[in-house]
């Protein structure tokens, strides 16, 4: 969850709660983060240095100039390829308006109910498309809690990200790559609890000690065929859900 590639990100909304808020999980999924308040803003963030942002995270409502102005500004000013455009919104958008952002060449839309997982999929998504190229496995955000037990302790965390190879586990318990556990959990929309045994790969560093995303990434090792299944169902589900937002539109 956390990157060391880190990025420019401005930051684009009115209101002071969520430019706070979508800045600590930004800055704490290791990028930098600018702002702006308004479309004026972001225009003139842009004019001065079209080539230091890498993403632009862009409130449709804003005063003065809104999102769909800055974004047309964009596309008459030739910025439109400069960098990709993730547009939020604290309301439902129609089909229409849905097509209106992709004919201006938004990359993808996320509603302001969202959880930080799936802020910093959607972003990392945007910004390292090569990575997901690489993987061999289709990967989801998810926050759901898992009992895992470790030798004879059993724990409770949650899982951040799932693939049908594995998960990232959200802790403060103090793993090492290649501890072995048990992981029990339940997916959104699949009936039956899932048990797995999985190994752990890799840790967040130290100094991520009290980050939104300190955890262990674990591979599963031993699973049903009936539980993969579910996995697999869970992640076919969710990847139709984020298809637009991953910019296949």
């Amino acid at each position: 969850m956390i990157t060391n590639d880190s990025k420019t990100i401005l930051l684009a909304d009115d209101s002071v709660f969520f430019r706070t808020k979508l800045s600590a999980i930004l800055s704490e999924a290791g990028h930098r983060v600018r702002f702006a308040s308004d479309g004026r803003d972001v225009i003139r963030e842009i004019q001065i240095d079209p080539r230091g942002i890498d993403l632009l995270v862009l409130d449709l409502q804003m005063p003065n100039v809104d999102g769909f102005g800055v974004l047309e500004w964009m596309r008459d000013n030739g910025c439109g390829g400069n960098m990709p455009v993730l547009v939020i919104t604290g309301i439902y958008e129609p089909g229409d308006v849905v097509a209106r952002l992709k004919g201006l060449g938004a990359k993808g839309l996320l509603s302001k109910g969202f959880s930080p997982e799936q802020v910093v999929y959607r972003v990392n998504t945007l910004l390292f498309p090569e990575k997901k190229l690489d993987r061999k496995e289709d990967r989801v955000p998810v926050s759901v809690p898992v009992d895992f037990m470790v030798g004879e302790k059993t724990y409770t965390g949650f899982l951040l990200n799932i693939s049908i190879g594995g998960v990232f586990l959200h802790t403060r318990v103090e793993l090492l790559p290649g501890t072995l556990m048990s992981l029990k959990f339940s997916l959104r929309g699949i009936e039956r609890v899932i048990n797995a045994r999985g190994i752990v790969r890799w840790v967040t560093p130290p100094s991520a000690a009290n980050n939104l995303f300190r955890g262990a990434g674990v591979k599963f090792n031993e699973i049903s065929a009936e539980d993969l299944y579910a996995v697999r169902k869970f992640i076919d589900n969710e990847m139709t859900k984020l298809a637009w937002q991953e910019h296949k539109g």
